[in-house]
């Protein structure tokens, strides 16, 4: 096993107390001690979450990036057995020529389908084993460069009614997770694309109902909804549209968020969802009721270097265009199906950008 320090390989016995022999550094994980993942295993998943060190990321987005990593090496090779007797038994019998001819395309076809519905769609890394592996890298390594801590800080002073006149934003992103808020701050997301930023719930709490106020005096405003694939988050943009404490009668609002149409490049990552016989309307659509039925995808699933990303490029790309085949209205909002899609062009990399 190789020190993420020195780069020593080391093997079992030589890792005493488990410290690398090299350099003495500390190792996290013991494969040996049945840890699912390897230090350097790790710390390529911290990586690939914070872009080798340009972004700043969230914990549940390394708890995703660890769960598509098991899922990407789980194989159900439990199904293969009887092919494996059978592919025997004709080989003894008729040569290994006649046995390929036959067993080639059936085992190949087999392996396709496997690999396509054979691994459970959801989750396998349990919460609270992520948590103790969390807790033990910190011990060894500490917080990791780019770590996104929220501060438990008293609320500014609201700003009075007349200071409101003094903010100008061109755009709001309205979000169904307060973390995800945090995401884009720290990113400067805000700054850079001069846009308010707000949850459904009402984080960030200080400034949240001066700039909601602020936002909805703003006829020019663009709105976006950016959330996970769950119910709750598909009917944000509904919910935004028709209440009349956010934008109803105001301004449209453009969903950017992740639906059940999305969710493919992203099994093995799937939660089990909480509710039952869903039906649609209020922004639920009806394909969209199966799979709501059972599964939820977090926004998290997804790297944040792609959030932001795709997040740009739909703000953009609604700026550009309000007839575009991308975006479909319905009662004062527009899905925009294309921004978060496997094969949008945005990414810089289709399906395989999403990890």
């Amino acid at each position: 096993m190789k020190c993420i320090y020195c780069g020593n390989d080391s093997k079992y016995k030589e890792r005493t107390n488990r410290k690398c022999p090299a350099c003495g550094k500390g190792f996290a994980f013991e494969p040996q001690d049945k840890d699912p993942f390897t230090d350097t295993a790790f710390k390529a998943s911290i990586d690939a979450v914070s872009a080798h060190g340009h972004i700043r990321w969230g914990v549940e987005h390394l708890y995703y990036e660890l769960c598509r990593r098991l899922y990407k090496r789980t194989y159900p090779w439990k199904y293969f057995v009887p092919f494996l007797v059978v592919g025997g038994s004709l080989l003894f019998a008729t040569g290994a020529g006649l046995a390929v001819l036959i067993l080639g395309p059936v085992w190949l076809a087999v392996w396709v389908l496997l690999r396509r519905y054979g691994r459970p769609a959801t989750v396998r890394l349990p919460q609270p084993e992520f948590d103790r592996l969390w807790n033990r890298w910190i011990a060894i390594h500490g917080n990791p460069p780019g770590l996104i801590v929220r501060k438990s800080e008293p609320a500014p002073a609201r700003p009075k009614e007349a200071d409101i006149g003094d903010y100008s934003f061109d755009r709001a992103v309205i979000c169904d997770r307060a973390r995800t808020i945090d995401l884009l701050i720290a990113n400067n997301f805000h700054f850079e694309n001069n846009c308010a930023i707000l949850s459904i719930g009402g984080y960030p709490p200080g400034p949240f109902e001066t700039v909601r106020t602020m936002l909805k005096r703003n006829p020019s405003m663009q709105v976006f909804a950016l959330h996970d694939a769950s119910v709750a988050g598909c009917k944000l943009a509904h919910h935004l549209a028709n209440d009349p404490q956010w934008f109803k009668g105001h301004v449209a609002v453009t969903d950017v968020g992740i639906r059940p149409r999305h969710s493919r490049p992203f099994e093995g990552l799937f939660r089990p969802a909480e509710v039952s016989l869903l039906t649609a309307g209020k922004g639920i659509l009806g394909d969209e009721t199966e799979w709501l039925n059972k599964y939820v995808l977090e926004l998290a699933a997804i790297r944040p270097e792609q959030v932001l990303k795709r997040l740009f490029k739909a703000i953009n790309r609604r700026e550009e265009s309000t007839s575009s085949d991308a975006f479909g209205s319905s009662n004062g909002y527009f899905y925009d199906n294309d921004s978060f899609s496997s094969n949008a062009t945005d990414s810089g990399g289709g399906a395989d950008s999403f990890g």
